[in-house]
């Protein structure tokens, strides 16, 4: 089984299931386990954190006692790649850290050109500032992973994505391992560097990863997700137009949702900065909650956004409009798959809401009625906020 990390709200499930904050075994909470290795070679979905595990055996949160700006040759802890071997280090006087020991003997290559299947069509060509990292090359056989957009609580996703897990795992003879990063720029930058075998992808981050780095859309969920004004119930806003001079907060400002939203309010004669302020939730307070302190008078959000609220929160919530039905999320593979291979998920992914298994309980908890093929008027549509996703994800400038 592959080693386990979290870093921030980093979750990883192996074959074995969840590890999470507080559930790591007693090796990994300070005793030494019996025999431990000095160097490990990074996989998709490590983490600084989970790797200090397990060659020491702290608890990830202590990562920072085994880095060492000058001596672990890694400008910033939380930017490993597949391939680099961390070593641990004892000094003479004791002191340990990690240390980037060199690249793996795994061959680092580009990907072969997508296969042609049923997807959006390439359009545009890949900004200069962001062609210089190459998928990573996978072994035939190992896991089958699979990183997913932190778009709510990463344990309620863990949750929800069991099912898909279980199911892709039965159909396929092969371990899957689900990945949940700890925001959207990281998972889009795992995505870029080609972590993933297969991504569950906003679709405007979808749309640019195929574009500049040719991962191959496969489908796309249905229905669309709705993108919602919420107030409080006694609050007197009933429209766009007595959110000027207001707050509006935004479970992720980088979110498609957030971008239709500034876009609508725009369409309404409100300029972000000017006629209202974005507030993006805080890690230690939640969208929903920052609106019924005061911190904000109302919140742009999904559908899916505000059904993961915690329920005390939204039951003391109203719906003042849906504004935009928009693409739901679409699951891009990895060109590195071979074209079989890639064509057989793609069937598999299509028929998973009709496994009664796994698929029946996978709708319930996610709302979804279909998995469909991605059309080029979804790709067309999404081309519109190409640009602006680059920006906010910091490609391309």
């Amino acid at each position: 089984m592959r080693s386990t990390g979290i870093t921030g709200s980093v979750l990883r499930v192996g074959l074995s299931g969840f590890v999470g904050l507080g559930l790591l075994g007693s090796a990994s909470m300070g005793a030494q386990p019996a025999s431990v290795p000095t160097e490990v070679e990074v996989r998709a979905g490590d983490s600084f954190s989970g790797i200090a595990a397990q060659l020491t055996g702290i608890a990830p949160r202590e990562w920072r006692t085994l880095y060492d700006p000058q001596q672990s040759n890694l400008p910033d802890p939380n930017r490993i790649l597949v391939g680099m071997r961390i070593e641990l280090v004892t000094e003479a006087s004791g002191a340990r850290y990690l240390r980037v020991a060199g690249r793996a003997r795994v061959a680092l290559k580009a990907a072969p050109p997508a296969p042609a299947a049923t997807s959006v069509p390439a359009a545009s060509p890949a900004p200069a500032a962001s062609a210089a990292v190459p998928p990573v090359a996978a072994a035939p056989n190992s896991d089958l992973v699979v990183g997913i957009l932190p778009n709510i609580p990463a344990p309620k996703l863990l949750s929800q994505y069991e099912a898909l897990k279980h199911y892709l795992e039965r159909q396929n003879e092969i371990g899957v391992q689900l990945v949940v990063p700890a925001n959207f720029k990281a998972f889009f930058d795992s995505t870029m560097r080609g972590e993933y075998d297969l991504a569950v992808s906003a679709p405007h981050l979808a749309r640019v990863a195929q574009l500049d780095r040719g991962m191959v859309p496969l489908v796309m969920y249905e229905p669309r997700i709705g993108a919602l004004l919420v107030a409080p119930i006694d609050s007197p806003i009933a429209g766009a137009g007595d959110l000027r001079g207001k707050a509006v907060a935004f479970a992720n400002p980088q979110s498609l949702v957030a971008m239709y939203g500034q876009q609508w309010l725009s369409q309404k004669g409100l300029e972000a900065g000017k006629d209202y302020e974005v507030k993006g939730a805080r890690s230690d307070l939640g969208v929903g909650r920052m609106v019924l302190i005061g911190e904000a008078a109302a919140m742009i959000l999904s559908n899916g956004e505000f059904r993961a609220l915690p329920p005390d929160e939204s039951a003391k919530m109203r719906v003042v409009e849906t504004f935009a039905r928009f693409p739901n999320f679409i699951v891009l593979a990895n060109p590195r798959l071979d074209r079989e291979r890639i064509g057989r998920l793609r069937t598999q992914l299509k028929g998973f809401l009709a496994d009664k298994d796994d698929g029946a309980p996978f709708a319930q908890a996610t709302g979804l009625n279909g998995i469909v093929d991605v059309d080029e008027a979804v790709g067309r549509e999404l081309d519109a906020f190409a640009a602006a996703t680059r920006r906010s994800m910091g490609y391309g400038q």
